[in-house]
């Protein structure tokens, strides 16, 4: 979800501009006992070619834990969205008693530059 607005599964691309915040969730409506949701930033290959020395507040991302009677829910946010984030995943892991492997879900940052910019 961005803006408590459920992504469409089809279109895994988050159109988002340069310098903006970015806050995603991922929810699990059921499961007994609850989920445990943790997230994982992945930086695209173009990135780490045109910038090898990646600044490292471009890894950082906070993770919030929201409480629910039902379910799971955990936010990632990312306090500026910079160039380096083009074509990063943002992938949310699903991990649970009743799974042999967590289940994921990824989305992928569509940078959109505040000034001209070649990505």
């Amino acid at each position: 979800m961005i803006d408590n607005r459920i992504l469409d599964p089809g279109n895994p691309f988050i159109p988002v501009k340069e310098n903006a915040d970015l806050t995603v969730s991922c929810v699990v409506d059921e499961g007994n006992p609850k989920p445990s949701l943790s997230w994982e930033l992945t930086l695209g290959s173009l990135a780490l070619l045109d910038a090898p020395e990646v600044p490292l507040d471009v890894l950082n991302i906070t993770e919030t834990i929201r409480d629910q009677k039902v379910g799971a829910r955990n936010d990632a946010r990312l306090a500026r969205v910079q160039r380096a984030h083009h074509n990063a995943t943002l992938t949310c892991y699903v991990h649970h008693i009743a799974l042999e492997q967590p289940l994921n879900a990824s989305v992928l940052l569509n940078v959109q530059c505040e000034y001209l910019c070649s990505i």
